[in-house]
């Protein structure tokens, strides 16, 4: 049986802040993956950490990513990047630099499991977009928007699968755009997770093939 591991590396969006465990998409990912590719044995591990920016996830990247040998590592951070908190702020430069870095790493690892040439796949997913309130001052749609600009940019320089999480929150689901956030404007509902675990289950199906090969 093909074992293929799943990283999620992330901020608190893919930690899963303010919901039950089980609505984030790594623990759904654990229960739906096995139902579908029932050949494979499915790893799935979440290594989100709430606060984090890329400047921090540099510093954990062999703890909480390589050390499980990944295939396929789902990238989600920039919502502490880009805001203004004295204490999370990074500049586009230094976002685009660290991004580049996890991505070059990732790229040259080796997992020793002899899938996809023994290198796992990175998965750059933009960050969401935010309800624009004075409750959390420290960041705007707008400013979200050029780093995800930045996150578009690092993957077709790097040639990574994208999911563009912002386009589908802010304009896929824009009928229903209030409802996808917790009370802060920023942490993802219930129903915001659902359509990150669409997104990614969706990208999921165009990296494996039916029978659970990395393509």
């Amino acid at each position: 049986m093909i074992q293929t591991t799943i990283v999620g590396f992330g901020d608190s969006i893919t930690f899963g802040y303010g919901v039950s465990k089980k609505v984030t998409y790594t623990r759904r990912l654990e229960s739906f993956l096995p139902q579908c590719y029932p050949s494979v044995n499915w790893k799935i591990e979440n290594s989100g950490v709430n606060g984090d920016t890329t400047r921090e996830a540099l510093q954990r990247i062999q703890k909480d990513v390589f050390n499980y040998h990944p295939n396929i590592v789902f990238i989600l951070f920039g919502s502490n990047d880009s805001s203004l908190s004295e204490y999370q702020y990074r500049t586009p430069y230094e976002y685009e630099k660290n991004l580049c870095s996890i991505v070059e790493q990732i790229q040259c690892h080796n997992n020793h499991t002899g899938l996809h040439h023994c290198h796992p796949i990175a998965v750059l997913i933009t960050p969401p977009p935010v309800i624009d309130t004075d409750f959390l001052p420290f960041n705007t749609t707008d400013r979200i928007k050029k780093y995800g600009d930045i996150v578009k940019k690092v993957a077709e320089q790097y040639q990574c699968p994208l999911i563009d999480f912002f386009s589908v929150l802010k304009y896929d689901a824009e009928e229903e755009f209030s409802t996808l956030f917790q009370q802060d404007g920023v942490h993802l509902s219930e129903r915001g997770y659902d359509y990150l675990y669409d997104s990614i289950f969706s990208a999921i199906t165009r990296i494996v093939d039916r029978n659970g090969i990395l393509k």
